[in-house]
């Protein structure tokens, strides 16, 4: 969480827009999930809880949405750095 938030803050600084506004909305989420953690749970993904409350279908679904996102995010920045090297 805190990279993702801190390579967010390092890309609206270098003023790169477009990958700003791409790990913007993940960083919001991590931050939104941490914040609405219960008092007394290890952290967001709590193992005793995801089963006791059955809400191993969900966490499975954000994980492969956040799986998608970052592979996305792998070739782009991967796409850039070829460019990048290419100009040079």
């Amino acid at each position: 969480m805190v990279g993702q938030c801190l390579s967010t803050m390092l890309m609206l600084v270098s003023m790169h827009w477009f990958v700003f506004l791409l790990n913007l909305p993940v960083a919001v989420w991590n931050i939104y999930r941490y914040v609405k953690v219960p008092m007394g749970n290890m952290g967001v993904f709590d193992p005793t809880e995801i089963h006791n409350r059955g809400q191993l279908k969900s966490h499975m679904k954000e994980a492969m949405i956040k799986l998608g996102y970052h592979l996305l995010c792998f070739f782009i920045y991967l796409y850039s750095m070829i460019l990048a090297l290419i100009n040079d």
